[in-house]
């Protein structure tokens, strides 16, 4: 795949499979509530699912040749619609067993695809732009996703009612569209010889060894995603539930914080960004620190919002510092290994921080971001030392 052709329809495949995202994932866990399944219960789904995509993932790249990648993502595709349309037939069943043994694997699926598609852009560019603009993609796209059901949910469509179940249905389609897209994508059979074997294990253990800073990074990474998940693994059930917004407010902040974050990315990469990535860090990860000790001192559901609004809308900036930068540094024969570790160790971090946030949920508001600062601080400090180790290691 290394034309352009192939380039726009592998945008276009990671388009259509996040607005599928975007019109269930958000209501997710909504619709498990409407299943009679607990807040405790659904983070461990969630947090399962996270464990056993990484297992799933390295197991994926290691044994599958690069070439068969795409193979492999076009029957998690299919998979994932076939517990998606099973799903739909479970709702309001109170098979409880069932529905989370379904939902287990649908959850796991979704992050095995998305963690597949930067690996499959690889041969196609590498650059802080590319690794932006698929960022940008997932993301908007999921946006869009998100912003149709939440005007949809609740309103008749002919004598149907949008509801929970409906944004699933929808979903499975949109996947069902996004698998056709990847189907025409045609493989480079021309690299199919050289890239017989993904890995050289003795030689990516010896180039670790004598970079110790990539050990840093993914621990960094996995942290990262600990302070994040940890307050916003559950995000429309914290809104709702502890700060008492109506489901249809909290959608529209989520959702337009999240393309304000986007449109921000974008400028910042462009020309907004401190030469120094010390001020960079403060504004990424600096402030945050203020407001959970802030909401932890006064148990302030205002300042919890505050937090949640910030959060969201510097989610998506700067995000070239950490993952792009030693991606892309690293030489070309890593660059595939280097980015399956830190989906792993995101998804890890995604996992730990999503289960504190469901052994925390129901307590008073104070203790929702101690978690958080507590790992933030250890975060910030080893990011700060990454960044200055960073310019001083050649890759």
């Amino acid at each position: 795949m290394n034309n352009k052709r192939e380039v726009k329809l592998l945008y276009l495949f990671l388009a259509l499979f996040s607005f599928s995202v975007g019109l269930f994932s958000k209501y997710r866990d909504l619709w498990l509530v409407d299943n009679n399944l607990t807040t405790s219960t659904i983070a461990n789904i969630t947090s399962i699912a996270s464990i056993v995509t990484i297992l799933v993932f390295l197991f994926f790249t290691i044994k599958v040749s690069y070439e068969k990648l795409k193979t492999g993502v076009l029957i998690t595709l299919i998979l994932k619609m076939l517990t998606g349309t099973i799903l739909i037939c479970l709702n309001k069943s109170g098979e409880l067993f069932f529905i989370k043994f379904t939902m287990f694997f649908d959850i796991a699926f979704k992050e095995l695809i998305l963690s597949s598609v930067y690996p499959l852009m690889l041969s196609l560019n590498k650059s802080d732009e590319a690794y932006t603009k698929k960022g940008a993609v997932e993301s908007i796209s999921e946006k869009l996703g998100f912003l149709l059901v939440s005007l949809l949910i609740g309103r008749y469509i002919g004598s149907f009612i949008v509801d929970y179940n409906k944004c699933l249905l929808l979903s499975v389609i949109f996947v069902f569209a996004s698998f056709i897209v990847l189907l025409t994508i045609t493989d480079n059979k021309k690299k199919k010889k050289a890239s017989k074997n993904n890995f050289d294990f003795k030689a990516i253990f010896h180039y670790f060894n004598t970079h110790k800073i990539l050990y840093l990074f993914f621990t960094i990474d996995c942290l990262s995603s600990v302070v994040w998940s940890s307050i916003l693994g559950l995000p429309l059930l914290t809104l709702t539930q502890n700060l008492s917004m109506p489901t249809q407010s909290a959608s529209f902040l989520i959702l337009g914080l999240g393309i304000f974050s986007n449109l921000l990315a974008i400028q910042i990469v462009k020309k907004w960004h401190f030469q120094n990535d010390q001020i960079n860090l403060i504004f990424k990860y600096g402030l945050r620190l203020i407001l959970y000790l802030l909401v932890y001192l006064t148990g302030s559901k205002i300042l919890l919002l505050v937090t949640i609004i910030y959060l969201l809308i510097f989610d998506q900036p700067f995000g070239y510092l950490f993952g792009s930068y030693f991606i892309n540094k690293v030489p070309k024969e890593y660059s595939f290994f280097m980015t399956v570790c830190k989906y792993s160790t995101t998804l890890l971090g995604d996992a730990i921080g999503i289960f504190i946030c469901g052994l925390i949920f129901n307590l008073d508001i104070k203790y929702l971001t101690l978690p958080s600062l507590i790992v933030g601080i250890i975060h910030y400090i080893l990011t700060a030392i990454l960044f200055y180790k960073r310019d001083r290691v050649t890759f």
